[in-house]
């Protein structure tokens, strides 16, 4: 497990501006395709979507399609999604299966991805060997529960492209947690305009005005490696997600209730309903001069009572790993989780094509259950981005970004101008990028 050298860097060296060409060029998003998404593990489901022996999950990333399979107990198999004799595809959507079989002409594979058998095979004489007719393998790895893919026959391991994210996130066990809901919709934007917007806390006064009872706002940034991390500057006392402002002068008690009831009603995640009834405890149990550090721990303190008593087992995790680690991680180069004790909020947002106006956008929530009781959602897919069907503080998200979209083709605007303190993992994303697009790179910021 790499753990970092320095985390404490946390302001860029010097302001940068970022050109608006990887959000709006299709010829740039092309290049994309070979450039970036058939060289990166990326997330393609998670375990839990395939549990049996049989049951497969069939990922799609721009005109590439790969069957993510499990086929042996504790083995989970990718292989490109296509029949070898004239190129239907094999799977669509999730399903379970013996073999992989071809509704046009009836070829099959086996879960191993061996040749099993073609309809009168006898016409062909000796002209097909079974070991040519196998079918593509595609990199597979298995982190916190999710299953990556990797397009890259020559690619470098899971764990050395995560580099520090496994030594952060690990101690809060997202492996263990299970699905409460699943959302995709289609945003009118780049894909790189989405993941950005979840990848910095800067924009939450402005955009997200009602979270300001509870936080001033400000959120540091960090770069980790291809990865990118970001944390509140003024919280103080628990972990990510109980945590109450220190820099807002009221009850503390009243603040953390009203924090997790906030997060519940406009996020619909980032609390528990144990988290709920622990904030509703708090002026029970706490005197009026409890400070944020005292509320936060007592909080703690009650949900996890709460959850044992139905059957939950917490990590371990010490407070001031929970504090460096942050609320929110941009794993590189499309995944975003804010993850805590007892659950995680992440989002995944990939190319719809290629077409740099559109993106797919797709938000889950995990959290901890008692065994046997985790919930099976449906992912729901959504055409309306209104607050009617979304959580408002993600509708207020939406709200931004179609508006950005169509910002970054103004002959006005000669470049974007990410903030040096809270928007640096922004920079660092599009420094990624550009490593693996050739260009692009953030440079100092010139006016002219």
């Amino acid at each position: 497990m790499n753990k970092p050298e320095n985390t404490l860097s946390e302001a860029l060296d010097t302001p940068m501006q970022m050109s608006t060409e990887p959000y709006i060029s299709e010829a740039y998003m092309r290049e994309e395709k070979d450039r970036l998404w058939k060289k990166v593990w990326q997330i393609a489901c998670r375990e839990e979507e395939i549990p049996k022996v049989g049951d497969y999950y069939t990922y799609d990333i721009h005109d590439q399609s790969i069957i993510i399979a499990r086929s042996a107990p504790d083995e989970i198999s990718a292989y490109y999604n296509v029949c070898l004799h004239r190129g239907r595809r094999l799977t669509k959507g999730c399903g379970h299966t013996v073999r992989f079989h071809c509704k046009y002409h009836g070829w099959q594979w086996t879960l191993d991805g061996d040749l099993a058998n073609i309809l009168q095979r006898e016409d062909w004489g000796d002209g097909l060997k079974d070991e040519n007719l196998r079918m593509g393998k595609v990199n597979v790895g298995r982190w916190a529960g999710f299953v990556f893919v990797n397009l890259d026959p020559d690619c470098e391991s899971l764990e050395a492209y995560l580099e520090t994210v496994p030594h952060w996130l690990d101690p809060f066990q997202v492996g263990k947690m299970r699905y409460k809901w699943r959302k995709f919709s289609r945003l009118p934007c780049n894909w790189k305009v989405a993941i950005e917007a979840f990848n910095e806390g800067y924009h939450a006064p402005i955009t997200h005005p009602q979270s300001m009872q509870y936080s001033s706002g400000k959120t540091w940034s960090r770069p980790q490696g291809k990865h990118g991390n970001m944390g509140s500057v003024d919280v103080s006392g628990g972990s990510i997600g109980t945590s109450v402002s220190k820099n807002i002068k009221m009850d503390a008690r009243k603040l953390a209730a009203g924090a997790v009831l906030q997060q519940a009603e406009t996020v619909g995640a980032l609390t528990t309903d144990t988290f709920i009834a622990a904030a509703q405890q708090l002026e029970d149990v706490l005197p009026e001069t409890a400070t944020p550090e005292e509320v936060g721990m007592k909080m703690m303190e009650l949900a996890w009572q709460i959850d044992a008593q139905r059957g939950i087992d917490w990590p371990l995790i010490d407070p001031a790993h929970a504090m460096e680690a942050g609320i929110n991680w941009n794993v590189f180069p499309n995944t975003v989780l804010l993850p805590n004790v007892t659950f995680c909020l992440g989002f995944r947002v990939r190319p719809d094509g290629f077409n740099p106006d559109s993106c797919i956008f797709e938000v889950y929530n995990l959290e901890r259950y008692p065994e046997g009781e985790e919930p099976k959602p449906e992912v729901e897919y959504i055409t309306e981005l209104t607050k009617e069907y979304w959580p408002l503080l993600i509708y207020q998200d939406f709200e931004n970004m179609g508006e950005v979209q169509q910002g970054m083709k103004s002959d006005g605007l000669s470049a974007v101008l990410p903030n040096p303190f809270s928007e640096r993992s922004v920079a660092n994303f599009r420094r990624n990028l550009a490593e693996y697009m050739g260009r692009g790179a953030p440079e100092p910021y010139a006016p002219d």
